[in-house]
C-alpha cells in the first residue's frame, strides 16, 4: 500500500484522485483486491507492485478485460449487435444472435488463416477415426475453442453453426484451456496428472496458443496485426 501512496504523492494525493477520506486511505496495510486497478491508476505504480501475491488474478484480470474490449468493439464495427435472425434447419426454425454466428464466423476464418487453410475447408472437416487429427480438424477444433472462450459464443450455438454435436464442442473448448493454460498445480503429483484413468506428464502453458489468442483479439478489435 506504501508504494501506492508514494506513487501518487501521498496520502492526501491519493485519496483526493479517488474520493476518499485521507484516513480512511492512511489505515490501510494492504491494497484491498476489488480497487487494486483502480489504485494502480491513480498512482500510477502497476498492480503487480501494489500486490505481488496477486500477480496470477491480475494477469486473469487484465485477460477478462481484453476480451471484453475486444467484443465490444467487434459489435459495433459489425453492426450486428442486437440483431438475430430466424435459422431453419429441416422442419425446425431457431432464432439466432447474429453477433454469435459473426463471432463464430470470425474464429472460423482466424482458425483457417493461422493454418494456412480455407474457411469452406475448415468448416467442412469432420472427425476422423481415430489418430492423429488433420489440419482441418486441428483448425476447426481451435475455431469452436476461440468462439466459445474468447467469443463467449454459447457451445449449443458454435455446434448448430458448424454442424457439429454440443459435445463435440465442449470437448473442444474443453482441450483447448487445457493446452492454453496447461495443468493446474492442485491437479499434479509429482509432475504427472490423472487423465482419463491414465498418468501422464504433466503440461504447462502453451505460449503459442496465448499468442494466437492475443492476435484474435486483435482482429476483433481491429487492430493492426
Amino acid at each position: 500500500m506504501q508504494r501506492a501512496i508514494d506513487g501518487a504523492g501521498g496520502v492526501r494525493s491519493l485519496a483526493r484522485k479517488m474520493g476518499q477520506a485521507a484516513s480512511s486511505i492512511s489505515r490501510l496495510r494492504q491494497a484491498p483486491r476489488e480497487r487494486l486497478f483502480e489504485l494502480a491508476r491513480h498512482s500510477g505504480v502497476e498492480p503487480e507492485v501494489i500486490r505481488p501475491d496477486l500477480a496470477d488474478w491480475i494477469e486473469t484480470e487484465r485477460r477478462r478485460g481484453w476480451m471484453e474490449r475486444a467484443r465490444s468493439r467487434f459489435a459495433i464495427s459489425s453492426g450486428l449487435a442486437g440483431a438475430k435472425a430466424t435459422v431453419r434447419r429441416g422442419g425446425d426454425a431457431a432464432v439466432m444472435d447474429l453477433l454469435d454466428l459473426g463471432l463464430v464466423v470470425a474464429a472460423v476464418k482466424f482458425a483457417a488463416g493461422e493454418r494456412g487453410l480455407s474457411s469452406v475447408a475448415v468448416m467442412a472437416a469432420r472427425g476422423g477415426q481415430g489418430g492423429a487429427p488433420t489440419p482441418e480438424q486441428s483448425a476447426r477444433a481451435l475455431a469452436m475453442g476461440l468462439a466459445v472462450t474468447v467469443g463467449r459464443v454459447s457451445a449449443e450455438t458454435v455446434a448448430g453453426v458448424m454442424g457439429v454435436s454440443r459435445q463435440a464442442v465442449d470437448n473442444a473448448a474443453e482441450r483447448y484451456l487445457r493446452a492454453r493454460d496447461g495443468d493446474s498445480a492442485e491437479d499434479q503429483d509429482g509432475g504427472r496428472v490423472m487423465e482419463r484413468g491414465r498418468l501422464r506428464r504433466a503440461k504447462t502453458a502453451d505460449e503459442g496458443l496465448w499468442a494466437a489468442e492475443r492476435r484474435f483479439l486483435g482482429q476483433l478489435a481491429g487492430e493492426a496485426a
